[in-house]
């Protein structure tokens, strides 16, 4: 054994200063010193014990992870931006579903394929961050692009290992028990943050003053232990577990001695975990297959930077900066080794399946310094050969400015928005999927007698099923959504880019179902599903059940808050949830020539707001039509939430027609209230008011936009009571319900038509 590793330090020694003279990663060094002492190489000495170098290459996986989570902060989502977010969600979701397909049309089993589009899919960050040093490109922007995106693609990665973990535990299981594997999976997470808030750094704390080095050093490396083993009983990877005992050590006061400390250790079984990938290679079965190797080789080079390019286009970065950037990312990397030393571990993935992804790595990571160093002429090469229109698009759609943009707090407050959206959404889709294929099916085709007819209409059932919630997964803060689409025209691209991704998940899902049908394979069935979803999710009638679903759950989830709340508020006889939280903002034509209808004035542009009046000189138009004019000197007042008249000042300071008055923006309550004071005449001034749907009104069942209360009353609705529910500016697609306490405003004869229909008191 003593033996053994003294081969392994001497020759790890030996090849990484031979590839550091020839300014190549020493990760590789590692991998060809394997391969030189392993069993498969005869002209130099071997290791005896190949059991042992395995044991220690596990170890070398843990102090790996172990280190990662270390580096790991959910802060860091923020400091990287949008930007980074679409890049790497766009690579990630891409390669994971073209390595399942190449995986798929070579005949692989189907575990084989999952689990190569999980090893394609993240680049090597060991590898570009040693070419970018070498090379002195840190500062370049497409350098810290590339960075942010590697960021995302790690944490990404972690949530991956916990996917295929579950996946390979109930893959011969029931759909129950794979589902208790995933329930047991939440509880271990959330063990592990309560631990990381509340236990570990109060003891941390308490010891500070035993804590020498040599301490720091034990207590850290037994936490990791512990939570590996704790990860192996419940039946999850130790990569996993190494990697929740960083993370919780990264939240202490210790952290960075930590790092410093473990770092030594990390670097001897991480080289030995490399050592021993190498010594998987061999060149018998590499022979075997060269062709596999030569395709995935062609798919990683081609479909990495291919997508790295479309991804940072689609975040609004210019072309030079995406080719430039995707040029690094051609290559996997050690996160690869883990996928595959993980599937091995379950013993999910076949024999040939390490070695030729090893293979692929090294040759990949050779091929990156070369693509690297020719990406400026590779950028120059295509601008020159552009058409002079795609030229002219990609530069009013992107920006170098870009990355500094996509940190404002809308960006980070959109993402996060996302990603609970999605991720909750997800879950309800997986869980209607499992329920459908396991009980609804079966029992449709014994009560149908064709298994074929039973299928399809079990499949109908569950997809119906699905499409509100896939729905619901869209509708991430629309008001949110505007505001960022406005401020610049480079945020157009990553918006689409979010949506489009969200499109894809929820034809994921929907192809599940259907793969139960048709013998098709899953990308074409991908791409078939996303066709309807797209049009499905536009339509107003389905629009306004997702919004009726979520104010339900909105209701439910929060119902003591509310009932709290509303009982406040009835107490103090004060609606001001409604009258505080809208806001008017005023504008002024000022174009002397401008002569357009309010419908003319508001296509082409975002509005998320309404205009409640026009003041003509000493004329008050309330609640002006579409078709009213508008013309120069004309003042508009315009009512929304917050964000939404934020959305609108941005978008009309760019308009040289009309200008902001510099008047304060007003609360409604100020606003009303205000109305006698600024010379409004009696005729003139705006009311707003509440009416009661009763089971009889002609309103329920009606969304906003076509119940008819703007044509039959001059009104606007500006907010809903459901309950203990407060639903301010409400969607126009929102359906009006039976008890609905709805807000008008509008003019004093919209108050006198109100009152002959019934529908309020005098």
């Amino acid at each position: 054994m003593v033996a053994d590793l003294a081969l392994i330090l001497v020759a790890s020694g030996i090849v990484t200063i031979i590839f550091r003279k020839l300014k190549q990663p020493v990760v590789l060094g590692y991998i060809v010193a394997g391969f030189l002492i392993s069993p498969n190489f005869d002209y130099l000495p071997t290791v005896v014990d190949q059991a042992d170098i395995s044991a220690w290459g596990d170890v070398g996986v843990i102090f790996l992870m172990f280190g990662l989570g270390l580096e790991f902060s959910f802060k860091k989502l923020g400091q990287v931006g949008g930007s980074a977010f679409t890049v790497a969600a766009t690579v990630m979701a891409m390669m994971i579903l073209v390595g399942a397909g190449i995986g798929a049309l070579m005949g692989w089993d189907k575990m084989d394929c999952i689990f190569l589009g999980g090893m394609i899919s993240m680049s090597s960050t060991m590898i570009i961050l040693k070419s970018y040093e070498e090379y002195n490109l840190m500062r370049e922007r497409f350098a810290q692009m590339v960075l942010g995106a590697l960021v995302i693609e790690d944490i990404g990665g972690i949530f991956m290992l916990v996917i295929l973990s579950a996946i390979s535990v109930g893959r011969n299981v029931s759909g129950v028990a794979m589902a208790q594997q995933i329930i047991i999976m939440l509880i271990y997470l959330a063990a592990w943050i309560l631990i990381g808030i509340y236990l570990v750094p109060t003891i941390l704390k308490k010891i500070t003053s035993l804590l020498n080095d040599e301490l720091v050093l034990i207590v850290s490396a037994a936490l990791c232990m512990a939570m590996v083993v704790i990860g192996n009983l419940i039946g999850f990877s130790s990569a996993l577990g190494a990697f929740l005992a960083g993370s919780i050590l990264a939240g202490t006061i210790q952290s960075d001695r930590i790092r410093y400390l473990i770092k030594p250790v990390k670097d001897l079984f991480g080289a030995i975990f490399f050592v021993s990938v190498g010594m998987l290679i061999v060149p018998k079965m590499l022979i075997d297959y060269i062709v596999p190797i030569i395709i995935i080789t062609i798919v990683v080079i081609v479909g990495q930077m291919t997508f790295s390019v479309l991804g940072i286009l689609l975040s609004g970065q210019s072309l030079h900066t995406a080719i430039r950037g995707g040029f690094s990312m051609v290559q996997i990397g050690e996160f690869s080794f883990i996928v595959a030393t993980l599937g091995m571990s379950f013993g999910v993935i076949s024999d040939f399946l390490y070695p030729v992804i090893v293979c692929v790595s090294v040759i990949t990571a050779f091929a990156t310094p070369i693509f690297i160093k020719n990406s400026e002429k590779a950028y120059r090469f295509i601008n020159r050969k552009l058409p002079e229109k795609a030229k002219k698009a990609l530069r009013r759609n992107t920006s170098e400015s870009q990355t500094r943009d996509s940190l404002d707090n809308d960006w980070n407050q959109y993402i996060k928005n996302i990603c609970i959206r999605t991720g909750a959404c997800s879950s309800i889709l997986f869980l209607f999927y499992w329920a459908g294929t396991r009980y609804i099916m079966p029992r449709i085709d014994e009560t149908v007698g064709s298994p074929m007819t039973g299928n399809i209409i079990s499949a109908a059932i569950i997809i119906a099923a699905m499409l509100p919630v896939i729905n619901v997964m869209f509708d991430s803060n629309v008001t949110l959504y505007y505001k960022l689409w406005v401020k610049h025209r480079t945020n157009h691209l990553p918006l689409i880019t979010m949506r489009a991704l969200r499109a894809l998940i929820g034809a994921c899902f929907v192809a599940l179902v259907l793969r139960k049908i048709f013998l098709i394979p899953f990308v074409i069935l991908v791409l078939i599903a996303a066709i309807p979803i797209i049009l499905i999710i536009r339509s107003t009638w389905l629009n306004g059940v997702t919004i009726a679903m979520e104010k339900r759950f909105v209701a439910n989830f929060s119902e003591r808050t509310l009932t709290k709340a509303k009982r406040d508020r009835a107490r103090n006889r004060t609606y001001r949830w409604l009258d505080e939280s809208l806001y008017v903002v005023e504008f002024e034509i000022t174009d002397s020539e401008f002569y357009k209808t309010i419908f003319d004035f508001t296509k082409r542009r975002d509005f998320v707001v309404t205009i409640i009046r026009i003041i003509r000189k000493d004329d008050y138009v309330n609640m002006p039509s579409a078709d009213e004019y508008i013309q120069y000197g004309d003042v508009l007042q315009m009512l929304g939430t917050w964000d939404e008249v934020d959305a609108c000042t941005i978008l009309l300071e760019k308009d040289d027609a009309i200008r902001y008055t510099d008047s304060e923006d007003k609360t409604l309550k100020d606003f009303m209230y205000g109305q006698r004071f600024e010379g409004v005449p009696e005729e003139g001034e705006l009311v707003c008011v509440p009416i009661k749907l009763d089971s009889d009104s002609r309103f329920i069942r009606k969304s906003i936009r076509n119940c008819g209360l703007r044509q039959a009353f001059g009104a606007t609705i500006i907010g809903i009571e459901r309950g203990a529910l407060p639903i301010v500016s409400p969607d126009i697609d929102t359906i009006l319900m039976k008890d609905d306490i709805v807000w008008l405003i509008g003019g004093a004869s919209m108050v006198t038509k109100l009152v002959r229909s019934g529908l309020m008191d005098k």
